[in-house]
């Protein structure tokens, strides 16, 4: 059967972190950028409804994809192999009854042999329970049976479901707020290049939570993010290059990064921008690269 990718309409994606982004205030009294943080979300909608009841800052959805084993030729086939055990029939039936592919849509069902498949040690099928009791989808919402199944995906090397167990032991999801928890999951997704993991254990490393303050591990991390096209990160990588924290102060180098996350919508690095206007930080920094 042909492997390939499929866009995941199952919430096959990071749960929302308590975001720590820096935040910069350099209308404030004193030197400009303020020792201060903001804790901030970025909602990222796409197929997936975000989830209502929760507080707005638990709650960012972005795209992500599974793998999916294409059926050789029907529904039925893929039925009387997975009953006879074959393991990545078991998850394609699973995918098929969630997406509503050559048969109706049922997500109960979907939940049942995608608990075959996971039980088994199908890291995919893990991690969509996961996901699927994260958000009530099909089964019960329970936070508590997310954690099971997010850490034995997570435990089997996946970064998402080790990034959302993090985001699970930093908000208190089912478990007891365990920050240090967090930050060691949040460190295996991001040692693994997840820029949204990255992002937030550099912005735990600057803050504290979790590991100690640290600004020259918070710009290693937050400038792996930045590379990567996080907005995020690029804004917070800004911020330290502009005070100097555990990098060597550069005004031009922090413009870059501000104006990188500005073009992708980043709300903070706009702000930023503006406020460096108003105090001809802009101007500054442009004059420090002419010089050069």
């Amino acid at each position: 059967m042909q492997r390939h990718f499929v866009t995941l309409l199952v919430a096959g994606c990071l749960l929302a972190w308590h975001a720590t982004s820096v935040l910069a205030d350099i209308d404030s009294d004193g030197p400009a950028f303020s020792h201060q943080f903001y804790a901030t979300s970025s909602p990222q909608q796409n197929d997936v409804d975000s989830v209502d009841d929760d507080p707005p800052q638990r709650t960012a959805i972005t795209s992500g994809s599974m793998q999916f084993n294409e059926p050789g030729s029907s529904y039925s086939s893929c039925m009387k192999a997975a009953k006879h055990g074959d393991l990545q029939s078991q998850f394609n039936l699973g995918y098929m009854h969630y997406n509503g592919f050559g048969v109706p849509v049922d997500k109960n069902r979907a939940a049942t042999w995608f608990k075959k498949a996971a039980v088994r040690g199908h890291l995919e099928a893990q991690k969509v329970l996961g996901f699927m009791y994260y958000r009530g989808d099909g089964v019960p919402q329970n936070y508590a049976e997310a954690v099971v199944w997010f850490r034995m995906s997570a435990e089997n090397g996946d970064p998402q479901s080790q990034f959302s167990l993090g985001s699970i032991y930093f908000n208190g999801w089912g478990v007891e707020v365990n920050r240090e928890e967090a930050a060691r999951w949040c460190r295996k997704a991001a040692e693994q290049g997840e820029p949204q993991a990255q992002f937030i254990l550099g912005s735990m490393y600057a803050r504290g939570e979790g590991v100690s303050i640290d600004y020259a591990e918070a710009a290693r991390w937050l400038t792996r993010s930045a590379e990567q096209g996080n907005p995020q990160g690029q804004m917070s990588l800004g911020l330290l290059y502009y005070n100097g924290w555990g990098v060597g102060q550069d005004r031009q180098e922090a413009l870059k990064w501000f104006l990188l996350a500005s073009e992708q919508g980043d709300e903070q690095a706009e702000k930023i921008l503006d406020s460096m206007i108003k105090h001809r930080e802009i101007i500054k920094a442009v004059d420090t690269v002419a010089v050069k």
